[in-house]
């Protein structure tokens, strides 16, 4: 379209121009004005016309862009306030996280050990090792919600703090590795080692990617 207008634009030029040379060459020659005065202004007319229509076709185009990057900016803001959003709510104990594929909660972050985190309490190996004074554990109940793929919050994708913002070791432990689909709900166990006793602590941070949990310990 704004090909076809600039065309008939430049014809517009070229007619006013010939029209003028005609209207001098007539003037000189003493000649009517009448054909070439017509012709000159039927240029000069269809140059106008077709500046304006330019004119009125670019600032569309401008209003289109416009609308189309405040609408990508208005998209990316929402998607921005959403994670931020996500980053700024902590969950305490027994709050569940859901979205739209899974939900999780934190159960259970204390020292009553089960038979299994006993076995670590006394174990020999000390990479395996729990410690009896600095050791929490915490159990997570996890649940499908809509997703294809058996769901699973491996120990891996945590992070614990204690609350001086020191991170806890996570021993390289997970009771309960039930890969569950979707509607299914499963329970997972693991150990951390903080790094000041747990008498001491009064709560720790547990992450989930941006997840946050905040659970207040219990002495």
């Amino acid at each position: 379209m704004d090909l076809f207008v600039s065309i008939l634009g430049l014809l517009g030029i070229i007619v006013l121009a010939v029209g003028l040379i005609w209207l001098i060459v007539n003037l000189v020659r003493k000649k009517p004005l009448r054909v070439p005065g017509i012709i000159s202004a039927a240029g000069a007319l269809l140059f106008i016309v077709c500046s304006f229509a330019i004119s009125v076709i670019d600032q569309q185009q401008n209003n289109t862009t416009e609308s189309t990057t405040y609408s990508t900016e208005s998209t990316e803001s929402l998607e921005s306030s959403e994670s931020e959003s996500v980053k700024s709510k902590v969950y305490g104990l027994n709050e569940q996280y859901k979205n739209d594929m899974y939900g999780l909660k934190i159960t259970q972050a204390d020292q009553n050990f089960d038979a299994h985190g006993m076995s670590l309490v006394n174990s020999d190996i000390p990479t395996l090792k729990v410690s009896q004074q600095n050791g929490v554990q915490i159990t997570v109940d996890y649940e499908n919600i809509d997703s294809s793929e058996d769901f699973l919050p491996s120990i891996w994708n945590f992070k614990v703090y204690d609350d001086d913002g020191k991170t806890g070791e996570i021993i390289n432990q997970q009771e309960g590795q039930d890969e569950v689909s979707k509607g299914h709900t499963g329970t997972t166990h693991f150990w951390v080692n903080l790094q000041k006793p747990y008498a001491d602590t009064k709560y720790i941070e547990i992450e989930y990617g941006d997840i946050q949990f905040k659970i207040n310990l219990n002495h």
